[in-house]
């Protein structure tokens, strides 16, 4: 029997309900989560396991259903799913609007609409809905190449704007002193050629090698630092409006959906979430657009398949999860390619399956290389996987450290992880195992696209899924967006003739009314982050005025330059920053204190370095003091009895100390 899309339709749904029983089961029953947590870190294991899951009841499904004839189904069946769909989804997102503060690391109570009556919200959102609708009516509205450029360009910049905040010490409440200082420390300690070590490796990635010869060309101060991130930072923007711009036609959505793209930095934060912007972010978007690229002009070529991987292996330097999951992501694009072609034998496919493999291989042990290449040339040994991995393969990190509960009530995280099944079912429903004998030709681009920037995703999303914190799930903001649009673009032929016409309705297949529905809510949560952003930009455009206050930053130091030695012996929380701005070296090169926690040997290994080179005064922090007490009390405690404080430093709510030898 022919395979038709309502089967594919049924089979997505019935996948997805047995995929949430499955993850509720592991969390909500507590004999169930009790056991999974003995293998390992429960919520990864039920998400990885959630995730096959899907996959296989998805083709199963399409198998079973495939041998049962469907007729498209018309009348008000249709109308009634589409009711309950969109009834039941706003429903949905009302209720994880109304919880979201209730996540680990919630800010929501910053927001205008958080501090006003939900019902007026609601009355608000609703009333600016049907305007715009009401307005636009669905209707193509031509742009030239030339005001496409000007709109991408501005956004560029003022996402560069956002995110070029040099005075860290300038944010008060929202300062974020300790993750910036965990990122330039790495950087720092390249930049006067320290190899990765055991006591100097980076907790984030080995990024610094990219930032070495830039720094070196700029001078190697913070501000320099700040300033390529947050070129950094608009390139990842760049190529995620770019890569929309590729997979999206209608002009309209392609506007609304790049001003969605930028609601967590414009709206949610006036700078850096160190841990994702852009971090885990710019191998992502680079990946996206390529494989935009590819597609859309049919570039899947052996070249093409190498540079791919080529740009997988630098994301495994930069860092290793994010370049990881690119490797993964642009071989299930390949796979995906072969799996939906006619031409199928078994030595192909061995063929195909071994030529992917080598390709994700090659991606990490060619970055493996690279990074231990630097180190030889430093003079050095070479890392182990273990310390090339590290934290990865530390239990702290992944089980103690970082993992909290995932919530089981209505959050956001759970309809993008719908969000992204979708995607990969849309994609997988190409295969030929999902097809009838009768139907031929590979996938078409938009799936095999979506199918891609899916499991990118899902890969990207485990950040989020150990550590669900508030902002974590920003990891894959941008691709969600970019997938909302590509869905509502899909359905605009069903919405535009229902909008001139509401008795066309009544002719419309479930398929269409899926469609339709889909991306009638799509639309209308482009729309609500649109209006999000700009009404919250104002207010962290306000607190932003303290960001580029240079002068005071570099007043500071200047005192630091007067009162104490030159290059007087420093360690600890934001003492690199400080002196890169005085030209001054810190001679103690280390794991970021910040992470003290993760590794507090590192501790031990300053004081044996203190003890050995005979030092005689050093400069250190509150913040460092304290980590020390915390995680290495033994050497914090011979600190103590050795060393006397001097002087001490106030700055923009951090405190910094200058002891010398008791």
């Amino acid at each position: 029997m022919k395979q038709s899309d309502d089967s594919r339709l049924t089979a997505g749904i019935l996948a997805a309900v047995t995929t949430m029983v499955f993850f509720a089961v592991c969390l909500a029953v507590p004999a169930v989560s009790s056991r999974i947590s003995d293998l390992g870190n429960l919520n990864l294991i039920t998400y990885a396991g959630s995730v096959i899951l899907f996959c296989l009841t998805f083709l199963l499904y399409c198998r079973l259903l495939s041998r049962i004839s469907f007729v498209s189904s018309t009348g008000k069946l249709p109308q009634i799913f589409a009711v309950l769909f969109l009834t039941g989804s706003c429903l949905f997102l009302l209720s994880a609007f109304s919880l979201e503060g209730n996540l680990t690391g919630g800010v929501s109570y910053k927001y205008v609409w958080h501090n006003l009556p939900l019902i007026l919200v609601i009355l608000a959102v609703v009333t600016g809905l049907l305007l715009f609708f009401r307005i636009w009516n669905f209707r193509e509205i031509p742009l030239s190449g030339f005001l496409y450029g000007l709109y991408y360009a501005c956004l560029t910049l003022v996402i560069g704007y956002t995110f070029y905040t040099p005075n860290v010490f300038g944010r008060y409440d929202v300062a974020d002193t300790a993750h910036g200082h965990a990122y330039f420390n790495s950087i720092y300690n390249v930049y006067h050629g320290c190899a990765y070590t055991e006591t100097t490796t980076s907790i984030y990635g080995h990024y610094g090698l990219f930032y070495k010869i830039p720094m070196k060309i700029l001078g190697g101060n913070f501000t320099d630092f700040i300033l390529l991130t947050a070129c950094i930072g608009a390139l990842c923007f760049l190529c995620s409006f770019l890569a929309l711009h590729l997979m999206a036609k209608n002009s309209l959505i392609r506007i609304l959906g790049c001003l969605a793209m930028t609601f967590p930095v414009l709206s949610m934060r006036g700078g850096y979430y160190w841990q994702l912007w852009p971090h885990r972010i710019l191998f992502a978007s680079l990946m996206t657009l390529f494989a935009a690229f590819c597609i859309r002009f049919r570039k899947l070529n052996r070249i093409t398949w190498i540079i791919g991987y080529l740009i997988a292996l630098l994301g495994v330097v930069w860092n290793t999860e994010s370049g990881m999951f690119c490797a993964v992501s642009w071989a299930g694009l390949w796979l995906l390619k072969y799996f939906s072609g006619n031409r199928r034998s078994p030595l192909r496919l061995a063929g195909v399956l071994l030529l992917q493999l080598t390709g994700v291989l090659l991606s990490f042990f060619g970055a493996f290389g690279a990074v231990n290449l630097y180190n030889l040339l430093q003079g050095a040994s070479a890392n182990s996987l273990k310390e090339f991995l590290f934290p990865l393969m530390s239990s702290s990190y992944m089980t103690d450290l970082l993992r909290l509960d995932l919530p089981l009530y209505p959050a956001a995280y759970m309809m993008v992880l719908l969000l992204f099944f979708t995607g990969t079912a849309w994609g997988i429903s190409h295969m030929t195992w999902c097809r009838s004998d009768k139907e031929t030709g590979s996938c078409p681009p938009l799936p095999l696209f979506c199918f891609f920037l899916s499991v990118l995703s899902l890969g990207q999303i485990t950040y989020f899924i150990n550590r669900p914190a508030y902002h974590n799930l920003d990891i894959i903001h941008i691709p969600a967006v970019i997938l909302i649009c590509i869905l509502a673009n899909l359905g605009l032929p069903v919405l535009r003739p229902a909008a001139a016409r509401l008795k066309t309705l009544s002719g419309i297949s479930l398929v269409q009314a899926a469609k339709g529905s889909l991306a009638l809510l799509s639309l209308s949560i482009l729309t609500v982050l649109c209006a999000g952003t700009v009404i919250q930009y104002s207010y962290n455009a306000d607190i932003k005025k303290n960001y580029h206050n240079l002068a005071e930053f570099q007043q500071f130091a200047n005192v630091i330059a007067a009162e104490i030695p030159p290059h007087t012996y420093g360690f600890g929380v934001s003492v690199a920053e400080v002196y890169s701005l005085l030209g001054w070296s810190t001679n103690c090169y280390t794991l970021d204190f910040t992470d003290l926690s993760v590794r507090p040997e590192t501790a031990d290994y300053v004081i044996s370095d203190i003890r050995k080179k005979n030092i005689q005064a050093v400069f250190t922090g509150q913040a460092t003091m304290e980590k020390m007490e915390s995680f290495a009390p033994e050497a914090a405690l011979w600190f103590s009895e050795n060393f006397t404080l001097e002087k001490e430093y106030e700055f923009a709510g951090s405190t910094f100390r200058y002891y010398i030898r008791s």
